[in-house]
């Protein structure tokens, strides 16, 4: 019989042969977002920490098979139950903890438990801070980095509402790097546990300061 471990061990695996290209949602992203996971569950008090991990582990995998990256929380659901069915020892209402987790871990709406709260706010927490201006730059390298009429960008100080309406009409979320970090920045609002909003405060402060240092040193004569 398998142990905690082995099953982990199994999944890390698994994870790293097939997240192997996706800028900004590679295995050290993800091993990023359970290092977050797993800090947020003892604070909040859940004890399931493997399914934790696992959960976290597994969240993105999506992205290798989806066709469309909105669709990749269903996708990745459905390759994870898959594979925990057949290569781990996870009970099938575990395994379903776990898929619902990843099913619904890309949107703020839909879904329901703690161990979807935890993992909703431990892969937004990877947005924020250092970590989350290098995630911002590396993913949007192709698009122009500012405006130079308006550096802080139009989504500047937008809500996750505001992009909702942006994502809604077909404007996306702007045509620079500086909104790439401001969407990023949006996410705040959408954090569920205490825990989370406490650890990204002084994350989400770097990253302003950050956007306003930029319109400084740009404007500046």
């Amino acid at each position: 019989m398998q142990s905690k471990t082995d099953n982990i061990k199994q999944v890390e695996d698994y994870v790293k042969s097939i997240m192997l290209v996706e800028v900004a949602h590679d295995f050290k992203h993800v091993d990023r977002v359970r290092k977050w996971a797993l800090r947020l569950a003892k604070n909040e008090g859940f004890q399931d920490l493997e399914s934790v991990e696992i959960a976290s582990l597994m969240h993105d995998i999506g992205l290798s098979q989806a066709q469309s990256r909105s669709m990749h929380g269903e996708v990745g659901a459905n390759m994870a139950v898959n594979f925990l069915s057949e290569k781990t020892t996870l009970s099938p209402q575990r395994i379903d903890e776990v898929a619902n987790a990843i099913r619904f871990h890309n949107s703020h709406r839909g879904g329901n438990g703690i161990l979807l709260a935890i993992l909703r706010d431990a892969d937004m927490l990877d947005l924020f801070g250092a970590v989350g201006l290098m995630r911002a730059l590396t993913s949007k390298y192709s698009k122009l980095d500012y405006d130079p009429e308006n550096i802080k960008g139009e989504t500047w100080q937008m809500t996750s509402c505001d992009f909702d309406q942006r994502f809604a009409s077909g404007v996306g979320i702007g045509n620079y790097i500086v909104d790439q970090i401001n969407f990023q920045l949006s996410c705040d609002y959408n954090l569920n546990t205490e825990t989370a909003k406490q650890l990204a405060r002084p994350m989400i402060e770097f990253m302003r300061h950050f956007v306003q240092q930029l319109e400084v040193e740009v404007a500046s004569d």
